[in-house]
């Protein structure tokens, strides 16, 4: 286990819990509240929850890099756009209000992958 390892692994599971599942499965009406949004269909929030499960198995490929003692520089830029811009996004249109944990998380994860790769020899040594 490599502190890049957990990092990796609480972003896939907390979005896969938090963020995918409840994309593809929650009803229109139980989205649009959360979303802040009113949608014709539930395609687009569908649609969003595959781009982000798409995300996730990106993140998992990092492991296959950790595990050959490689660091994984594509997915923690990824995983660094991804999440920064998530930020981003959030505090420019004031939404980070209603998303407080969710912003934080992902504030964290971003800050957590900028550090790794700043010090890429530590982020994937054996703890």
């Amino acid at each position: 286990m490599t502190p890049l390892t957990l990092v990796l692994l609480a972003k896939i599971g907390v979005t896969l819990l938090f963020v995918v599942v409840p994309l593809l499965i929650a009803s229109s009406s139980r989205l649009e509240k959360s979303f802040g949004v009113t949608a014709l269909s539930p395609t687009l929030f569908r649609l969003y929850g595959v781009a982000v499960l798409a995300l996730l198995v990106g993140y998992a490929s990092g492991f296959f890099y950790i595990a050959h003692v490689e660091f994984p520089w594509g997915v923690t830029t990824m995983g660094l756009v991804s999440n920064a811009g998530a930020v981003i996004a959030l505090i420019m249109t004031g939404a980070w209000r209603a998303n407080v944990p969710l912003g934080s998380f992902f504030a964290v994860i971003a800050l957590a992958l900028m550090v790794a790769m700043l010090m890429p020899e530590l982020a994937i040594s054996r703890l």
